[in-house]
């Protein structure tokens, strides 16, 4: 991620200059930074999840929403590969950022992995509302769940050598995926 020369911009205008934008960017403490494509692997499992969780939520109160709607926090503006949010103040015809989550979940790649699993895990956890944080990895055959319980976070490995039909539940929309599916797809068999 390298930071990109523009106007100086804070967070509250950030996201209508992004929408003016031809390219994705981030706004991370007072940064705007590029934001990178991904690979076909990677591509391939975010539609795919974001494509049965909306089937599933489809006709009740939370909307699904893929790589192309940012998330607010409180010193950064980001794009996750599948947000889920059950709260009305995300629902309002225009809105140009999500604010209140419930789920997120990311896609690894090699380039961003340590993002994933460092920077924006501690910033989504800031997130009062977000329930559940899901990480995919694109490479391999492996998911990670984040879940809040209370005030504590509790993590959960998914991997074949624990249970070769990688079954990922999302509690708090009451989904239970079979990964291997998803992984078929992207041609992903390791």
């Amino acid at each position: 991620m390298t930071a990109q020369p523009h106007e100086p911009i804070t967070h509250a205008d950030f996201p209508a200059w992004e929408l003016a934008q031809q390219s994705k960017h981030e706004f991370v403490n007072g940064h705007v930074y590029g934001f990178a494509g991904g690979t076909v692997e990677h591509n391939t499992l975010q539609i795919a999840l974001a494509s049965a969780i909306f089937a599933h939520l489809r006709g009740g109160p939370c909307r699904t929403f893929g790589a192309g709607m940012l998330i607010e926090m409180t010193s950064s503006t980001r794009y996750a590969d599948v947000v889920v949010t059950c709260d009305q103040r995300d629902q309002s015809p225009g809105a140009a950022v999500i604010r209140f989550p419930n789920v997120i979940v990311e896609v690894l790649s090699e380039s961003t992995a340590g993002q994933d699993l460092g920077t924006k895990l501690r910033e989504y956890q800031g997130i009062e509302t977000l329930q559940e944080y899901i990480v995919v990895d694109s490479r391999k055959r492996w998911v990670q769940a984040i879940r809040r319980r209370g005030r504590d976070w509790i993590i959960t490995v998914v991997s074949p050598e624990e249970n070769p039909q990688l079954p990922v539940t999302f509690e708090s929309i009451d989904l239970t995926l079979e990964l291997d599916e998803f992984y078929a797809l992207a041609g992903i068999d390791r």
